[in-house]
């Protein structure tokens, strides 16, 4: 009879814990009062000559002390994203090199522009003989963390490399075109990132406002879109509104007004801690930009709803913000939301 084999007790795997050499606070402390200028002077090995960047070479950040660079106020930055960034080259190195257009050309298409590191905006002079990320601003972002991360670990340690290349345009439309149509640092571009370009480029006060909502008051971008435009947009709609290009999208004032009138109405209801996911949520807006739509005085429906929400019961509110979805029940949070909300019309 054949001995059984006795068990082996296994030792628990504990996994590492982890961690990033590299703190937003300690990021922030490090560069604060600092600009690109000093940064670069810092950490440099050699001189830019002062001759114009061509389009036949690769440069290296570091061997180019005293080239002014500046990067596109509105594109997207995050300290997360910049780790993100930082950990795929400080791996890989930057496979892909950045892309630096004339300023002078991004500025006269209408965008802002600012110092990578302190973010102070760039004058008209000081853009004179300096480039600007077309393509890249993340990367350099994660190059600026692993700066911070050299000052902080030692000479031993060394930034990554930041390659770079110069594209020439024959005018700021050109240069406008290939910008939007980039993704930059291989993410995808949403609607969100064009309608940030968008911005930049002209008041308009309806993308300040979808703006606001967002950066502002934390509202999930697809939620904003029906508090401010009463729906969706298309990328082919934003790309007209970017360009000034006929057929942009033209939406009623009196439903705009409308809308902002029940997000305010939706706010005041709904402004406690454990509340405020109803009106950032997409459920409550969609229901919202429904109404009024449907509305034939679009300004009567919002006080009517202004009205409701201010006499709301407590058993419909209390609905409304611990909705959830339940799959055993058949239980679907839109649908509990929108359908208390109804109730709350009724009552």
């Amino acid at each position: 009879m054949k001995k059984s084999n006795p068990t082996v007790k296994m030792k628990p795997v504990v996994m590492a814990k982890k961690t990033q050499p590299l703190s937003e606070e300690e990021y922030n402390s490090y560069y604060s009062g600092k600009t690109f200028k000093t940064v670069l002077e810092s950490v440099g090995s050699g001189e830019y000559d002062g001759q114009p960047l061509s389009e036949q070479n690769v440069y290296t950040l570091t061997a180019m002390i005293g080239l002014k660079i500046l990067i596109i106020k509105s594109n997207r930055r995050t300290f997360r994203r910049a780790i993100k960034m930082w950990k795929a080259c400080r791996e890989n190195g930057m496979t892909t090199p950045a892309i630096l257009v004339d300023a002078k050309l991004a500025h006269d298409w209408g965008l802002s522009l600012c110092d990578p590191v302190s973010l102070e905006e760039a004058t008209p002079e000081d853009m004179e003989g300096a480039y600007v990320l077309m393509e890249g601003h993340g990367r350099l972002h994660g190059w600026l963390v692993d700066v911070a991360i050299a000052d902080k670990m030692g000479e031993d340690y060394m930034p990554f490399e930041f390659p770079f290349i110069y594209k020439y345009y024959d005018s700021p439309e050109d240069f406008g075109k290939a910008y939007t149509s980039t993704n930059a640092d291989m993410t995808r571009t949403t609607n969100k990132d064009r309608l940030a370009v968008a911005a930049d480029r002209c008041i308009n006060p309806l993308l300040t406002s979808y703006f606001r909502k967002c950066r502002e008051d934390n509202v999930i971008s697809k939620s904003s879109y029906f508090w401010t435009f009463g729906r969706e947009l298309t990328a082919a709609e934003v790309t007209k509104i970017t360009y000034g290009a006929d057929g942009a999208p033209v939406f009623d004032e009196a439903s705009i007004e409308a809308l902002q009138k029940v997000y305010e109405s939706f706010k005041n209801r709904f402004h406690c801690t454990h509340a405020q996911k109803i009106y950032r949520g997409v459920s409550a807006a969609q229901w919202a930009a429904d109404q009024i739509k449907k509305a034939e005085d679009k300004g009567h429906r919002a006080l009517e709803i202004d009205e409701k929400l201010a006499q709301m019961n407590e058993d419909v509110y209390s609905a409304i913000i611990t909705a959830s979805t339940n799959a055993k029940k058949k239980q679907n949070k839109d649908t509990v939301i929108k359908e208390n909300l109804d109730k709350m019309m009724l009552e």
